[in-house]
């Protein structure tokens, strides 16, 4: 990929534009088809629908995981193929169910993204992020090595070490891609909060099945193979779509 190491570098205030996207793998059909939307810097979009929806595939188009097979994705209305690719990435975090940890201290973990980071700013993110008490109950606390040398993480746990490193870099567009799946209800509770207070000064996509996250999102996108089957609030969504009619009927069970 094209890291484009001249292109546009600036601060972002966070707003994306799909415009007539379509993606495909290679070799396969496409799997996006026509994707035209709007997010506005500041919003919380919910993007709901069926597992094979394309909901994992349209967020990792917006910090050129994947680039588009036709159309564009924007970012403050410049096609991301033209930012660079470094400064690009650096704004956008994308947290996914299956987390990634180095074989280091958990402090080092947490400041993947900001490697300059004093103590103060880890702590702070780690109890944002409901870690802080189980990191603490280790006995060398943060300074505990994780991975093949040092204790193995719970899935919620390694969950809340990744948000952790996610509100500490604070980026302009955090992605939640089902980030929260292994965490108790409680623990969900707290972290949604703090991720509430986040996206007051952040553009934030969710992919989830939480209805209690899906409810709070300034706008929900229903999609359906690979297609935006429609837009809006819950209230508006649950009047008018039955796709996501179902979908909410299902996540409550």
């Amino acid at each position: 990929m094209d890291e484009n190491a001249n292109g546009y570098q600036a601060e972002m205030q966070g707003s994306i534009t799909f415009e007539r996207v379509n993606f495909g793998y290679e070799g396969q059909a496409d799997t996006l088809h026509d994707i035209n939307l709007q997010v506005n810097a500041g919003e919380t979009v919910a993007i709901v629908g069926q597992t094979g929806a394309g909901k994992t595939t349209l967020v990792k188009l917006v910090n050129r995981m994947y680039d588009t097979t036709h159309g564009r994705v924007l970012v403050d209305g410049i096609d991301v193929r033209d930012w660079q690719l470094a400064t690009l990435r650096r704004q956008v975090s994308i947290i996914e169910q299956d987390i990634f940890l180095f074989s280091r201290t958990i402090a080092e973990n947490i400041a993947f993204g900001l490697p300059n980071a004093t103590p103060e700013q880890i702590t702070w993110a780690a109890r944002e992020a409901q870690a802080e008490e189980f990191i603490l109950s280790f006995k060398d606390g943060f300074q505990t090595v994780v991975g093949e040398r040092g204790v193995t993480l719970s899935g919620g746990q390694r969950q809340r070490i990744a948000l952790a490193r996610a509100f500490l870099a604070n980026p302009r567009i955090l992605i939640l891609d089902d980030s929260t799946s292994a965490i108790d209800s409680a623990t969900e509770d707290h972290i949604q909060r703090a991720i509430r207070r986040a996206s007051e000064r952040q553009t934030t996509l969710l992919i989830t099945h939480r209805i209690s996250q899906i409810r709070w999102a300034d706008k929900i996108v229903v999609l359906r193979g690979g297609s935006i089957e429609a837009v809006g609030t819950h209230q508006q969504l649950m009047e008018t779509s039955p796709a996501y009619q179902k979908i909410f009927h299902l996540a409550a069970e």
